[in-house]
């Protein structure tokens, strides 16, 4: 009898001891939108939890993607049951206000003791470095734009000697409008894209702006609304102005697809995919669009011509793709070991053997990016590590300035108004954010 009370005792012992070890695993939640970035953060989940069993990861992946997700994720940060980390956008806009609502974690230490200050771009590096100084963010995935797509067979039939190199397609903004006059010439159609979406054109700009203004002045651009920021240059000055100037002279000199302002982003495409219009204007992303919409298309890409002898072309990184830990989480040390996962060469790997989105990281195996990527845009990841990048001007700045300055550029294409009355209106809106208190 005592022995079978003896071996009662032990089995509830050992039930409380699991039961206690089950309730002393660190569990923590991590919030992002559906897609690609639930897919790779539940592969990274996985594979971390295999390696730290004493920690739960649960993702959490909201409903709505981006157009519910986007606004409603500040108040969600706030409330009382916001999650321990979350994937948002790094960007001049609502990750601006999580900042200064000191809502986020600064990982500056976790820049210095993993490392991220050597392994990630400059640019993007400025891109996530706030007022302050401080880091509360990582970036995690990228993408570039806006390259140029363009038929092989139509270039051929139009006379026009493709690209020598992808990096700077072409020398100058003349030897670009021969180009446009050949295909002209020829029945087709030159730059296609969806002009109706105001963020396509915002691409355009941005890489006049890379090409036209000295990358100290494009830095005050990308800061001069901040409150009680001395600005250098404004949207009434020339640097701004000879750059919605040039936008409106590619209009004119035919650059652009007839009828561009009226189509989609889909629409443009097509354009290019039925074979009406020798070149297409999109990200790295529009490489896996096209090889599915059109498989038989035989395109090549390249960057968008030099436009100043003195300012050489680079690609524009989109770096917005970003980690953050939430202040008030009760796990911080277990929050930033998961962190510490997805950063690193193992974990960025997997994430994009799992979703084929690109690492942030400069230091990934060349040779796993080539077995993986599509043989074009590996060409351009190439390129990308050769010459740089730059960060397009409609990023870091608050969503009101970006958002307005799509439409004015459509309305300036449209002719309903002039370059210098969109530098005023600008002027105004950036005047307007200076002026609040820090």
């Amino acid at each position: 009898m005592r022995k079978t009370s003896f071996l009662v005792f032990l089995s509830v012992a050992l039930v409380l001891l699991l039961s206690f070890a089950v309730l002393a695993k660190t569990s923590i939640r991590v919030t992002c939108i559906p897609g690609p970035t639930a897919e790779r953060l539940q592969a990274q989940a996985k594979a971390f939890m295999e390696k730290n069993p004493d920690i739960e990861v649960v993702i959490d992946v909201a409903g709505g993607a981006e157009e519910v997700y986007k606004p409603n994720f500040p108040v969600i940060a706030a409330s009382p049951d916001r999650p321990d980390m979350a994937w948002y956008w790094v960007d001049g806009r609502q990750y601006q206000d999580l900042v200064a609502a000191g809502l986020l974690v600064p990982l500056d230490d976790l820049y210095e003791s993993e490392g991220w200050n050597e392994v990630l771009p400059q640019s993007t590096l400025e891109k996530y470095t706030s007022p302050n100084g401080h880091k509360y963010a990582v970036n995690v995935t990228v993408v570039w734009y806006p390259q140029v797509y363009y038929n092989k067979k139509i270039f051929e039939e139009a006379g026009v000697v493709p690209p020598q190199t992808s990096y700077v397609a072409y020398a100058s903004n003349q030897e670009w409008y021969d180009v446009i006059g050949k295909i002209r010439n020829a029945g087709y159609e030159p730059v296609s894209f969806g002009g109706k979406e105001g963020w396509i054109i915002g691409h355009t700009h941005d890489t006049l702006l890379q090409r036209m203004v000295p990358q100290e002045l494009l830095n005050d651009f990308y800061n001069n609304w901040r409150p009680g920021w001395e600005p250098k240059v404004r949207y009434t000055d020339e640097a701004w102005l000879q750059v919605d100037r040039m936008l409106l002279e590619w209009k004119e000199k035919g650059v652009f697809a007839e009828g561009f302002l009226s189509r989609s982003y889909p629409e443009g495409r097509m354009l290019f995919v039925q074979g009406k219009a020798a070149m297409y204007q999109d990200g790295s992303w529009g490489v896996g669009i096209l090889r599915n919409e059109a498989p038989e298309l035989d395109f090549g890409w390249m960057l968008y011509p030099k436009i100043k002898q003195e300012i050489d072309p680079k690609f524009l990184l989109y770096a917005g793709n970003g980690m953050m830990i939430l202040k008030g989480t009760k796990h911080l040390d277990a929050c930033k070991e998961f962190l510490k996962f997805i950063m690193s060469r193992e974990g960025q790997e997997l994430g994009f053997r799992v979703t084929t989105e690109f690492p942030s990281r400069l230091d990934i195996d060349t040779s796993l990016i080539q077995e993986i990527a599509d043989p074009l845009v590996y060409e351009m990841w190439l390129k990308l590590q050769e010459i740089g990048s730059s960060t397009g001007w409609d990023d870091p700045v608050p969503a009101e300035l970006a958002e307005r300055s799509f439409i004015l550029f459509q309305e300036m294409l449209s002719g309903m108004r002039t370059p210098e009355s969109v530098g005023q209106e600008l002027e105004a809106i950036a005047e307007r954010y200076r002026s609040k208190k820090k």
